[in-house]
């Protein structure tokens, strides 16, 4: 069973690429602090349609090399269709599960993960398994949640029942939006340590980034909540009037949860 607990068609692409143009810029300066060498072999953990993948492939330049994982049959056929630039990294797209990827040991010299490890179950073993796959002096790289903080003013008991179904949806799966928080401990025990923490919200009005960003997900998901049983539909029905209320009114304010940075080298 996939981990993965949303959508992989064309209304999931173009909601991906406009989350990427919300949460980009942080996701760039985050490399930024990491700064992979050029001629790094650096892999894309969970690329989905592969918003990072340039930008990795620009970082290593033409000497370094980038994989591209993912286990969406949807995303991988998207990614083989991409063309690739000469003084950019070669890329290799692989599909399959982040826990069956074979990686031996000082594989990479950067492995990175953006809203990926909320997903899957037992991130510990997996964050194992990728600690021996960096090189001496390689850096596991991570953005994911701490799902606190997420909020709408005014205040929105249908918001936040659809908050709590998100939630249980991730559950559902084994997986946990708040990875976040154990991610430093389950580095350390996987002997890496720990130099970047960086909490990172985005927070605004109706016409904000932020907002839109949740418009995007919220209203078309509510729907999987309450097939999956984790809403109900007289609970979608008041959120939705509660959000498009929002939407019409200046004052409104939409908080996003943390997003958190977590690098963390292996000594070398």
């Amino acid at each position: 069973m996939t981990s993965y607990v949303l959508e992989t068609g064309d209304r999931e692409l173009a909601r991906l690429a406009f989350q990427h143009e919300v949460w980009g810029g942080l996701s760039e300066r985050f490399l930024d602090r990491v700064a992979p060498a050029r001629g790094a072999r650096l892999l894309d953990l969970g690329c989905g349609p592969g918003l990072m993948l340039d930008s990795l492939a620009r970082r290593a330049g033409p000497s370094g090399k980038v994989v591209a994982l993912d286990e969406s049959a949807r995303w991988v056929e998207h990614l083989k269709k991409r063309s690739s630039e000469s003084d950019f990294a070669p890329v290799e797209v692989l599909h399959g599960r982040i826990e069956d990827l074979p990686l031996a040991p000082g594989s990479f010299d950067l492995i990175f993960a953006r809203w990926v490890l909320s997903f899957p179950p037992d991130v510990a073993a997996i964050v194992r398994r990728l600690g021996a796959a960096l090189a001496p002096g390689g850096v596991l790289a991570v953005q994911d949640y701490q799902h606190e903080g997420i909020s709408l003013y005014p205040e929105s008991a249908g918001f936040k029942a659809a908050i709590r179904g998100t939630r249980a949806l991730y559950k559902s799966r084994g997986g946990d939006a708040f990875v976040a928080g154990s991610l430093p401990g389950w580095m350390r025990a996987a002997g890496l340590q720990l130099f970047d923490l960086t909490p990172n919200v985005l927070c605004g009005g109706p016409e904000s980034p932020a907002f839109r960003w949740a418009g995007a997900f919220f209203p078309h998901y509510s729907e999987m909540l309450v097939s999956a049983g984790f809403l109900g539909a007289e609970e979608r029905a008041r959120f939705l009037e509660e959000w498009h209320a929002a939407e019409k009114n200046p004052d409104a304010v939409f908080f996003s949860p943390m997003v958190v940075d977590l690098a963390a080298r292996k000594p070398r």
